[in-house]
């Protein structure tokens, strides 16, 4: 079988190289204008909810489960799912058709309003990045070959500079800030001086 094969081959040499070479033109003309996509979404389309509050303890009863209660009313939304720790709470509503996200984060808003006098003050309740779970299509980082500045200034310039030019741009729903040191300010309690001054914890 395969002694025939090799004969055949032989026999046609020109013909099998002319295939060759016209399937090897064909799969550039392929490359080039075929969309490839290095990860292609296949997650749900998904309208995201962010909150954050300060109480991590609370959130779940005070402000991501009214929430979800009335989302779950909405015409249009197949599930809704959400997430809540540390102080943040995420929601994912899951729109029966792709079609209809736009109508849905209209809704989903309107909801928001409607509720935000019953949920604490200074909670930030936002619309997420209108864009997919694997939406990432840039990566960049900042290094300082020269030595002049920590990881906290790095973070500084691309957060005050950087991040707002990036997200001017048409079409980009969000730059994601990863790494770097961030600013904090740590409170050291001293009771003594609290209870002298008429300061209770």
């Amino acid at each position: 079988m395969l002694s025939t094969f090799i004969k055949t081959v032989l026999r046609y040499r020109l013909i099998i190289m002319l295939l060759f070479l016209l399937m090897v033109l064909y799969s550039f003309h392929v490359l080039r204008s075929a969309s490839l996509d290095a990860i292609p979404d296949i997650s749900d389309p998904q309208i995201i909810v962010q909150v954050q509050w300060g109480s991590p303890d609370m959130i779940d009863q005070m402000i991501t489960t009214p929430l979800v209660r009335s989302f779950l009313g909405l015409p249009g939304i197949q599930a809704v799912r959400a997430t809540s720790h540390l102080g943040n709470a995420f929601i994912y509503i899951i729109p029966e058709q792709e079609d209809q996200r736009q109508e849905i984060q209209r809704l989903v808003q309107s909801r928001i309003n409607t509720l935000r006098t019953t949920l604490p003050a200074d909670a930030r309740i936002a619309p997420g990045p209108d864009a997919g779970s694997t939406g990432w299509i840039y990566q960049y980082a900042l290094v300082d070959h020269n030595g002049t500045h920590d990881l906290s200034q790095l973070r500084l310039l691309n957060e005050g500079q950087l991040k707002p030019a990036l997200e001017r741009v048409s079409g980009i729903a969000e730059v994601a800030t990863v790494g770097g040191l961030e600013k904090q300010i740590e409170l050291k309690i001293f009771p003594p001086l609290l209870a002298q001054t008429g300061i209770t914890l």
